[in-house]
This record gives C-alpha cells, sequence and structure tokens, in this order.
C-alpha cells in the first residue's frame, strides 16, 4: 500500500484488520456464486467459522492420548467462550451438543449455561442428565410447555432414579396445577396430546390429588362415551360406567367435592339404567340423554314402569312428573291414558297443561274435557277462547268480573270472524 496514503489514514491503521476484511470479502463473493448459490452476510459467516473452529477445538482436545495432558474442562471452556463471545447470537446449545456427543458431558453442561434462549437451553439440558437445572431454567422462563415437557420428563424416568428431581417437582404443584387447563386442551398446541390421562393420574396420585385424578376419571369417562360403538348395549358402557364411579368415590374424600361427588353418582346411576334400556329394548335412544327425557321417552315407548322407577331413583318432583307424562301422551295421542292419568288424583299442575296440550295438537274436543275444571275463571276464559267456543267463554268473562277481559274477547272473536 502506498506509504503517503498509509499515513493519511492516521497511526491506528490497521493493515491485518484490513486484509482479514479482504480476505473475507473474497469468501462471501465466491459463496454468492450462481454455482454455490450460498448468500451470507459478514456475521453468518463468522458464526460458522467460530461454531467449525469451537466443534473441532473439542474433537481435538479428546485426540490426546495422556490423561495428564489433556486439557481441563474449565481451561477448555475458557478458550471456547473467548471466541464464541465475539459472535452475538451464536449457538452455545449447538457446541454443548457436539462436545456431549463426544462424551465431554460436564463440558457440554458448562457451555450450555451460557445459552440464552431457554427454549434450546433446556431439551438440551435434560439430554445430558441435568434435570435439576432444566426444571429451574424451565420455570424461571414462564414458559408452561417447557415446564410440561421437565416435569413428564422426569415423571417417565424409573422411580429409583428420578427421586431427587422428584422432590423439585412437589415443589411446582402449585404451578402445574394452575396450568392444568391448558393441558387439558385438545387443540393439539399443547403437550396434552402428546401424554395419556395415566400419566397425569400418577402424577396428582402421586401428590396426594385425589379430586385432580377424580376429574381426569370423569373425562375420560366423557371420551369413551364419544365413541361410535357405545352405543345399542355396547360393552363400552361397562367400564365408563366404572369409571365414573372410582371418580366418585375419589371425590366423596374430600369435603370440598361434595356437589362433584353426588353429581357423579347420580351420572353413574343414570348411564347404567340408560344402559339396560338400551339393552331391553334394543334402540339406542336412551345413553347420554337428560331424566326428563329418559322418562319421557321410556312413556313413549309405554314402558310406563321403567318411567316410575327413574323417576323415583332420581327423587323427581310430582309437578315435574305430571308436567312430563302429559307432553308424553300428547305426543303420542293416547287420549284415553291422558284421560285415565288426570282422574288419578287432582294434579299438581292443575288441568291448565292438559287443556294447552290438547290445544296445541289441535283436539279441541279433548281441551273441552279439561276446560270445566279450570279453578281460574281467566284460566277458563283463554281455554274456552282457544277452542273457538265464544258463549262460553263469554260467560267465563262475566263470572270473572273482569271488563276488560271481556272487551278484549268480544275483540278477538270480531278479528276472527272478519278473518273468516
Amino acid at each position: 500500500m502506498d506509504k503517503p496514503f498509509a499515513v493519511g489514514l492516521g497511526s491506528n491503521f490497521q493493515r491485518d484488520r484490513i486484509q482479514e476484511i479482504c480476505k473475507t470479502l473474497r469468501v462471501l463473493n465466491a459463496l454468492r456464486d450462481p454455482e454455490i448459490g450460498i448468500p451470507l452476510s459478514i456475521n453468518q459467516y463468522k458464526e460458522v467459522v467460530i461454531m467449525h473452529w469451537a466443534c473441532s477445538k473439542i474433537t481435538a482436545s479428546l485426540a490426546i492420548p495422556t490423561a495428564s495432558l489433556a486439557i481441563p474442562d474449565a481451561t477448555l471452556l475458557e478458550i471456547l467462550l473467548d471466541k464464541l463471545k465475539l459472535c452475538r447470537g451464536i449457538s452455545y446449545a449447538a457446541v454443548a451438543a457436539h462436545a456431549d456427543k463426544n462424551g465431554r458431558r460436564t463440558l457440554a453442561a458448562m457451555l450450555v449455561e451460557h445459552e440464552p434462549r431457554s427454549s434450546k437451553q433446556v431439551p438440551l439440558l435434560l439430554s445430558i442428565g441435568e434435570e435439576d437445572t432444566a426444571l429451574m431454567k424451565a420455570t424461571e422462563s414462564d414458559d408452561t410447555d417447557l415446564v410440561y415437557l421437565v416435569l413428564f420428563h422426569i415423571w417417565q424416568k424409573p422411580g429409583d432414579t428420578r427421586n431427587g428431581s422428584a422432590n423439585k417437582v412437589l415443589e411446582l404443584i402449585p404451578f402445574f396445577c394452575s396450568c392444568r387447563g391448558q393441558l387439558w386442551n385438545d387443540s393439539g398446541q399443547t403437550p396434552a396430546t402428546c401424554y395419556k390421562h395415566e400419566f397425569l393420574k400418577d402424577f396428582f396420585r402421586s401428590t396426594g390429588q385425589l379430586q385432580e385424578v377424580a376429574f381426569l376419571l370423569w373425562k375420560e369417562s366423557w371420551e369413551l362415551g364419544k365413541n361410535p360403538m357405545a352405543s345399542k348395549g355396547s360393552p363400552l358402557h361397562g367400564p365408563c360406567i366404572k369409571i365414573i364411579e372410582k371418580a366418585q368415590h375419589l371425590f366423596s374424600e374430600t369435603k370440598e367435592h361434595t356437589f362433584e361427588s353426588k353429581a357423579a353418582e347420580e351420572h353413574g346411576k343414570l348411564l347404567k339404567i340408560q344402559h339396560e334400556l338400551e339393552v331391553s329394548t334394543k334402540q339406542a335412544i336412551f345413553v347420554d340423554s337428560s331424566i326428563s327425557d329418559t322418562i319421557r321417552t321410556c312413556i313413549v315407548l309405554g314402558n310406563h314402569r321403567a318411567a316410575m322407577k327413574v323417576k323415583t331413583e332420581f327423587k323427581v318432583s310430582e309437578k315435574r312428573w305430571y308436567w312430563l307424562k302429559v307432553f308424553a301422551l300428547t305426543t303420542i295421542t293416547d287420549w284415553d291414558a291422558l284421560e285415565k292419568f288426570s282422574r288419578e288424583k287432582r294434579p299438581p299442575i292443575g288441568y291448565r297443561p292438559f287443556v294447552e296440550a290438547c290445544i296445541d295438537a289441535d283436539e279441541k274436543g279433548e281441551a273441552l274435557k279439561y276446560s270445566p275444571k279450570l279453578a281460574d275463571p281467566r284460566e277458563r276464559v283463554e281455554a274456552y277462547a282457544g277452542i273457538g267456543m265464544a258463549k262460553e267463554a263469554a260467560d267465563a268473562a262475566s263470572q270473572a268480573k273482569d271488563g276488560e277481559l271481556l272487551g278484549r274477547l268480544k275483540l278477538t272473536f270480531a278479528q276472527n270472524a272478519a278473518a273468516s
């Protein structure tokens, strides 16, 4: 280089630096050639070179035959870090993985400590057997997926090899439970799709959280019930009922889950009855229906004994029973049975539902049987009006001594007459 030009650059001119940059640019231009087609920036090139140097340095350290001459892990770590820190964003985890692959696990553990990205750091720590450190790093990252990854990894290990880390897992129970909703997500984006409920149940049992096991069992019964084969008296109902009974037993052991215990008990009892009904009727129309629908279906099929059994078993109130039976009998147009039912005793719901059910079925003659029995004059007015009996409706309105009702009634019939 011309001396006057160099002097013009000042006393801080770095000849070696210029030469290094020129060599680097020649390499980058050669890589950009269309025949090669690898366009790299200077930083990317530097990262590749340093990564290659670091891995070669680790490999070369293994070639030293005498143990006394071998470079200690701490010394080699300092040598590597001096170069690696020159390139921001370089993957320490990749270099650590190379060290582990070549049998220098302690060096790998030291290197991965300098990896800033938890998503790369935690899996590598697990692969080299550093579960405690991985658990700490995952917790510090506030990344629930990483926490689940560590928890499941630890819990999958044989019992005699996981005890030390298991104690750390126990410390994370509050965090783990607060996130379990995400674990049950069926979207396919969480670790839930990778691990079965059996694994979670094992975790909760070992930590004494029996109510969580019960919730998992209950969910398991719902999933089993969705099976298309779980119909027409399928043997799948047997295991499903047993699962619900197990959940009920676990719920009953805590005072805080009395409601869940009772709900599980009634769910299992109803499913058992519905299963028996499907077997006896050979119709897959009962399972997963409500108590009301089960009673109504039994009456429609003419199985009054089964309907009464469900009523008694689940302590269905008399009012609810009457409503269900009235509308079930009108559905199958069994008017004789409906009239007989109305005479058993004074209906706790009154006779209005009988009238309305008959009018809705366009059976005005049947509705007329119950209209005179209505105790409220206003209800009789509405009943006769619905049947189309103007005189009887007017008489009932007069008995009610309600001028407004009588006026509205006259207007209604006048409009109906004009329309016809």
